[in-house]
């Protein structure tokens, strides 16, 4: 392994560290309005928060695939 390549590693691992946490903080977001408990008054946040959730958990779906594997290639490439 060269210092390169780990700079290389670690700089996609940040890439992709930074596209995910946005979704992962609106998905967190999201379920904590879901836990809570509601009125029918407040419906429409729920209703909202369970869309909001519903296309936080297809973005990161996608996106932790890439993660894994930025983790693995990182890992992979430390010394031991």
């Amino acid at each position: 392994m060269t210092q390169a390549t780990s700079q290389s590693s670690l700089m996609r691992l940040k890439r992709y560290l930074a596209e995910y946490r946005p979704q992962l903080e609106k998905a967190i977001t999201a379920i904590q309005i879901l836990e809570a408990p509601y009125s029918d008054a407040d419906e429409e946040v729920f209703t909202q928060a369970l869309a909001d959730l519903h296309v936080c958990a297809t973005v990161l779906e996608s996106y932790s695939e890439g993660m894994v594997d930025a983790i693995d290639q990182f890992t992979e490439e430390l010394p031991n």
